[in-house]
Parts: structure tokens; sequence; C-alpha cells
């Protein structure tokens, strides 16, 4: 195993850059799709359960009404997309579209323990879950996607300043 590690560690797929650009430009393609599909009337209402019982966004339909929120959603994933695009040649905008990305899948993953019924009766119920309630759980991955790559903008935008450490197990002031 230890002379396969050393074979693959020297690959440029592993040593450049490629994780970091394909990250963002799935996360792109991520937003531009569903900010797309927002438009359309058939998902403005297949998104209701879902803003109905986010913690975080159940005041879109009390201001827009169904089919705003979802023009509101879409446009807001699109341009997310857009400054993440963006970020690829300008690395304040990196920072800003990742930062969005993180904001946007702390706000879908919060409806998980909200979400009704997430569980299938006519399967037994727990683990076997509804489409819907696993719709919600691939925005963990992506949560831990934007994370990772909103570190990384931040290490790029700001590659001469040390970053601070902080030991694990210890208070942060203490050092």
């Amino acid at each position: 195993m230890d002379k396969l590690i050393a074979k693959l560690s020297t690959l440029r797929v592993v040593r450049g850059d490629f994780d970091y650009h394909l990250v963002r430009a799935t996360l792109i393609m991520v937003f531009f799709i569903f900010g797309c599909q927002k438009w359309f009337e058939y998902e403005a209402h297949a998104i209701i359960p879902f803003i109905a019982h986010g913690p975080l966004i159940f005041w879109l339909y009390p201001v827009f009404g169904v089919r705003g929120a979802a023009f509101f959603l879409g446009s807001a994933e699109s341009l997310f997309g857009f400054v993440m695009f963006l970020g690829y040649w300008n690395k304040s905008l990196a920072v800003l579209g990742s930062l969005a990305s993180c904001a946007t899948y702390v706000a879908t993953v919060t409806i998980i323990p909200f979400f009704p019924e997430p569980w299938a009766a006519e399967a037994g119920g727990f683990p076997a879950a509804t489409l819907p309630f696993l719709f919600l759980v691939k925005d963990i991955v992506l949560l831990a996607a934007s994370v990772h790559l909103l570190k990384q903008d931040i290490l790029r935008a700001n590659p001469t300043k040390e970053m601070p450490l902080v030991k694990t197990g210890e208070p942060s002031g203490t050092q």
C-alpha cells in the first residue's frame, strides 16, 4: 500500500489544483441548474414543503408569495453561481461566492430536522427515507464542499499573511 500511495502522490492531479477547480466548477453548475429551475412554475410548487419548513427561509412566502419566493431563490442562486464563476479571476469575489454558497447550504441543511415525514412508512420507516428528505441530505455534502472552498479561497486571497492557528484541546487565547 505504501508503494501505491507513493506513486499516487507523484501524480500531477494530486499535486496541482485540480480538486480546487473541480469543486468550484461543480458548485457553479449546481447553482446555475438549480437557479434556473426556480423560474418554472412546477418548481415553485415543488419547493413549497422545503421553504415552508425552513427555519431560515420560511419568511419568503409571506413576503413574496409562492412564485416570488421561487424567483427570489432562483435569482440568488444564479447570482451566487455567477460570483463564484468570477472567482476564477478575482480572489475577493471567490471568497464572496464561497461565503454565499456556505450560507445557501446552511439555510437548506437547517430544514432537515424540521422536514415532515422524512421516513418512508410504506417501507417500514427508518432508515428508509422519503425522496424529498433525501433531496435535502445531499446539501450536507454541498455545505462541506462550500466550507472547503471558502477555506481555500481565503488562503489564496491572503497568501502573505499568516493564518492564526488554534491548537486543539486548548482555549484559543492560551497559545
